[in-house]
């Protein structure tokens, strides 16, 4: 019921969830009230005075015969707790802190989706070149990695695929390598091939427990800018990735990356004039302008001749002027006004720099992201972007603040505790109705931290991360182990009501009765 107050992506992505369970719960309900009653009067008549008649009922051992080991140990565990109350207490309150210490420090959580990966350790190569590249180029660039990775003879497997101008690598290793040095090893060995090709973005990333300490790729993050003025956004955008560069673990700084970490790049080409030079050559900066133009697209004004009686306009143009190669260019011989011939790179110097491929605006206010690798754990990479947020200084209209995509926000945070609050809330309303007693649920409400110990400790073993499948599994879960006690405190009080037992044999006698069955339904 309480799926029902969930808002937004929540509420589309589990509510469906909560009524199926609902249906289904239904469903075990009519089939528990009809069709197990009936089937139990015709098939187990005279099955209980046989039972009694052999000693077996209630869970105890027929005479001469002894109780299995794994009962004898939970009789003198639960025998040990009722003695010795504040021991166990203690006991299970130390577990409980310990373990929700190390989930507390070694667990990522708040991530939406996903995050711990599949446990393999794998490497992942992604080439993109520019838009209109042809299948052929892209190929020989993954080719180029397949030669590299075949004389390896730690790789276990490679796997290639290739669509236009992009193309995807997956290096696998076999299980006595997947905890090792060697995978992190031969993904540097490819990041350093990577950097030896111009024109083509090639990414590479790794997968598992070789990497980072955990079960995915490292983190990746990036930072938004917000301002109304588009070159001071940008000022402190690159100012903001300077400083980060500075920091050892970080990587791949990108300030002009167009929407999160995997990015469209576009470069721009820049000018610079040697004016010393063009007044050695007695040129003019126009004089070199209109000459850069016609070489590169061609003359700027139409011409206009006559074909056949009707008038025809024409450019005139470079060959080959749709891919202009820029060390051709700097070659370009070009007329100085005395008539003489001499090198385009004399007079300029054209270097390459990463701008925006897209402009983006939040509220009519510039947004400028700048994105990062991390080459450590999730949580010192949080503690990192944190610290640079907090220590940047900027001018009154100005904004900057993590963008996390990939992570809860505030408002389903608050969704979720709410659906946990209300959960447990209802559970104690309904346990309160069925002992007619306001203490007795909350022997009911304490099992599900007792249970938490093992969530805690899995995510802590598996080194998984606690995404928003794990809240909504925990709520469930609730479900499950406050039904294992419902049955004992039921029980419990019925074996009070039955005998004149004192308390703690009532417990112990009713806890032993109800092991087989609670077993059976949990498992």
């Amino acid at each position: 019921m309480p799926f029902v107050y969930l808002q937004g992506e929540l509420r589309v992505f589990y509510v469906p969830l909560a009524a199926v369970v609902g249906m289904t719960l239904l469903a075990s309900l009519f089939v528990a009230f009809t069709f197990i009653p009936s089937l139990s009067a015709r098939w187990l008549a005279g099955g209980g005075e046989r039972a009694m008649a052999s000693g077996a009922v209630a869970g105890r051992p027929r005479p001469g015969g002894r109780e299995p080991l794994y009962r004898r140990f939970y009789r003198a565990t639960v025998g040990f707790s009722l003695a010795r109350p504040t021991v166990a207490i203690v006991i299970t309150a130390a577990c409980f802190a310990g373990s929700l210490y190390l989930f507390d420090r070694h667990v990522t959580r708040g991530v939406i989706w996903g995050g711990g990966g599949d446990g393999r350790t794998y490497i992942s190569i992604l080439v993109r070149l520019p838009r209109g590249a042809n299948l052929e180029r892209t190929d020989q660039l993954v080719r180029f990695f397949e030669d590299k990775l075949s004389r390896l003879p730690e790789v276990e497997q490679f796997t290639s695929q290739v669509q236009g101008s992009f193309g995807y690598m997956e290096v696998t290793f076999p299980d006595s390598l997947e905890n090792t040095g060697i995978p992190p090893a031969i993904k540097e060995q490819m990041l350093a091939y990577s950097h030896t090709f111009t024109g083509a973005e090639v990414r590479v990333y790794g997968y598992g427990p070789s990497f980072y300490g955990g079960g995915s790729s490292p983190p990746t993050y990036s930072i938004l800018v917000l301002g109304y003025n588009f070159e001071r956004v940008r000022d402190i955008a690159e100012d903001l990735g300077a400083r980060l560069a500075r920091i050892s673990r970080v990587q791949e700084v990108d300030t002009n990356a167009s929407g999160g970490f995997t990015r469209d790049r576009a470069v721009e080409y820049r000018v610079e004039l040697d004016r010393t030079a063009l007044a050695r050559y007695d040129m003019t900066v126009q004089d070199l302008v209109n000459q850069m133009q016609a070489t590169v697209g061609g003359e700027a004004r139409v011409s206009h001749l006559k074909l056949g009686g009707e008038e025809v306009g024409y450019q005139v143009k470079v060959r080959d002027v749709e891919e202009v190669d820029v060390l051709a260019l700097k070659e370009t011989l070009i007329r100085v006004p005395d008539g003489r011939a001499i090198r385009l790179g004399e007079v300029v110097e054209i270097t390459p720099r990463e701008v925006l491929s897209a402009i983006r605006r939040e509220n009519q206010q510039y947004e400028r992201r700048v994105a990062y690798e991390f080459r450590g754990p999730t949580r010192l990479g949080d503690f990192y972007r944190d610290a640079i947020i907090d220590r940047t200084e900027l001018p009154p209209g100005y904004s900057i603040r993590a963008d996390d995509r990939w992570s809860w926000g505030r408002d389903e945070q608050e969704q979720i505790a709410l659906v946990l609050v209300v959960s447990l809330l209802l559970v104690y309303m309904v346990t309160a109705a069925l002992f007619e007693s306001l203490r007795q649920p909350l022997a009911v409400l304490l099992t599900v931290p007792m249970a938490l110990i093992g969530v805690f400790m899995i995510f802590f073993w598996a080194r998984a991360t606690f995404t928003r499948e794990a809240y909504i599994g925990v709520i469930m879960m609730g479900g499950i182990v406050v039904n294992n006690a419902i049955l004992l405190v039921d029980h419990v009080n019925r074996v009070r009501r039955e005998t004149t037992l004192p308390l703690r044999d009532a417990v112990l006698q009713g806890t032993l009765e109800r092991e087989r069955p609670i077993l059976m339904t949990t498992a």
